[in-house]
């Protein structure tokens, strides 16, 4: 299988020591991992009872009660007797032993969505922070454009004739209130980011510095992952179950021991053994039911293997490609700015008001379109980040 890499600047993960200290509080209050953590102690002592034997079934008793005058009579004949006796099922070939290895799964099963969840947990408290610092410096911007178009309509209405001047304010106030909505519109989304926040981590969001994911990422490691893990876990769990239904067919056998008492009588001591007789092919039926559903796993984890490939690729060539454009970009940025510094410095007077605002402009344009880039980007990396980890 071809390898894909992705090369940033380590093979570590650098996160920020408060975006640190905010994610060992979120893993720390979470309910659904709390609840998952104790979901696991409870399936760790159900292990305990799979790996032992069922308890015995003591019987006491008596026989040959007459019913007549003589009920509590016990010495009429050698048959009364009254009684004490033990009775132990014992699990045959192997079958204690699976049952413990299939509990001992269920365990692992728990265990793999616990980093699981913490995994996804990192990624969306990181991709929050991101669009949280972004679409504020998004703000920034278009509060910078909106200021310098304001300027702009002041120098018209104070510069040119009242028709024309009124003619410029109109469309300038159109551009304003686009703005203004633009503004309006990321600021609310920056609330319900930060109220999001709030409900995954239960902090205020404040300043916090961005998690940086500087790794490289295969694509084999998608094995690797609890998601993934999960699916090979359950496949050999339900070979498991495979076999132990192929070992029912075999019944548990019950031993009885019995101390017998009787009157007048020498005691004496009974033994004997049960087992089931598989003579209705139920135990087959199971084998069977077992193997459909080990088959059905098998299947949805290549179908999971199959889509996490695809995601896995995409957000590969999108994090390549953005990348790309960002370095396009920033060429631009630097001409751009040059150019502004030129017209500036050596031709004052072709540069007009107009001309001066119409090219900060573009800049903060630029600005703005490299700063949604940079988001798609961490956006693909964490992506990646989810369905490669192995683990926090």
């Amino acid at each position: 299988m071809k390898v894909l890499t992705f090369f940033v600047m380590s093979a570590t993960i650098c996160v920020g020591a408060e975006f640190n200290d905010v994610f060992e509080k979120a893993l720390n209050r979470s309910p659904n991992l709390l609840a998952k953590q104790e979901k696991i102690l409870a399936s760790r002592q159900a292990l305990k009872s799979q790996s032992a034997y069922k308890n015995p079934v003591i019987s006491i008793g008596a026989n040959d009660l007459p019913l007549n005058g003589n009920f509590l009579k016990r010495d009429l004949e050698p048959m009364q007797t009254q009684f004490v006796g033990i009775t132990q099922e014992f699990e045959t070939f192997g079958k204690l032993e699976l049952k413990e290895a299939i509990a001992r799964a269920d365990t692992l099963v728990l265990e793999y969505e616990l980093e699981d969840m913490k995994i996804e947990l990192y990624k969306k408290t990181a991709l929050l922070v991101e669009q949280i610092s972004t679409s504020t410096m998004l703000i920034e911007l278009l509060e910078q454009k909106k200021s310098n178009l304001e300027i702009l309509g002041g120098y018209y209405e104070n510069s040119i004739s009242i028709e024309d001047g009124l003619k410029t304010s109109v469309e300038l106030q159109k551009k304003i209130f686009a703005l203004e909505d633009k503004i309006l519109e990321l600021q609310d989304k920056v609330t319900s980011l930060k109220n999001e926040f709030k409900y995954l981590t239960s902090e205020d969001f404040t300043s916090i510095q961005k998690a940086a994911i500087s790794e490289e990422f295969f694509q084999e490691d998608i094995k690797k992952s609890p998601k993934y893990k999960i699916f090979e876990i359950k496949t050999k769990q339900l070979e498991l179950q495979t076999t132990l239904e192929e070992r029912k067919k075999y019944s548990n056998v019950n031993l009885n021991v019995s101390y017998n008492n009787r009157e007048n009588f020498d005691d004496y001591l009974s033994f004997s053994a049960s087992f089931a007789l598989p003579i209705y092919g139920t135990e087959e039926i199971k084998v069977k039911e077992v193997s459909h559903l080990r088959a059905e796993n098998v299947q949805k984890e290549d179908n999971y293997l199959r889509n996490a490939t695809m995601i896995f690729q995409n957000n590969y060539k999108k994090a390549e490609y953005l990348n790309k454009r960002v370095e396009n970009l920033d060429a631009i940025l630097e001409k751009y700015k040059e150019l502004t510094l030129y017209e500036k410095s050596n031709i004052k007077n072709s540069i007009t008001l107009e001309k001066s605002i119409e090219n900060e402009n573009l800049l903060l344009d630029l600005k703005i379109e490299k700063l949604k880039y940079k988001l798609d980007i961490k956006t693909a990396h964490l992506e990646l980040f989810y369905i490669t980890k192995e683990s926090l």
